[in-house]
């Protein structure tokens, strides 16, 4: 029975590893997104360098949302990184993507600003240079 029950934990253990390095998101080349998922309809900029910053903050996702033309990014747990004094409700929908994929983003998009848009689906994608990020998950319900 001991053996069952250390199989059952360390498949348990697998399980949670693998889950938490799943990868949120998909890169696109822009022009590609922008007929995948249409025109965006309201583009907020962010500096790159600061956008990078952000993501030593949290270990796993970035969460966006724009609401009335402000920008607002939670890290892992929905905790506020920018800008620091947002109150956030927790029926705020966000969509997240994992940190791995926003720097990889940062490095093949070489621009000095990412820009967070809404597309006309209501969808949030960041696009750098060349490449736009999108294909993320809602925060609620999936929530990390």
């Amino acid at each position: 029975m001991s053996k069952l029950y250390a199989v059952l934990i360390a498949v348990v253990f697998i399980c949670c590893v693998s889950y938490s390095q799943n990868n949120v998101g998909k890169i696109y080349p822009k022009d590609e997104a922008n007929l995948l998922f249409g025109p965006a309809v309201t583009v907020v900029s962010i500096p790159t360098v600061q956008l990078n910053n952000l993501t030593s903050q949290s270990s796993n996702y970035l969460m966006f949302r724009i609401f009335n033309g402000n920008l607002t990014i939670l890290g892992d747990n929905r905790l506020v990184l920018f800008p620091a004094n947002s109150v956030v409700n927790p029926q705020d929908v966000f969509e997240y993507f994992s940190i791995s994929l926003i720097r990889q983003l940062i490095s093949d998009g070489n621009s000095t600003v990412t820009f967070v848009e809404v597309r006309n689906n209501g969808i949030v994608t960041l696009t750098s240079g060349d490449y736009t990020l999108e294909t993320g998950a809602f925060c609620p319900p999936y929530c990390y």
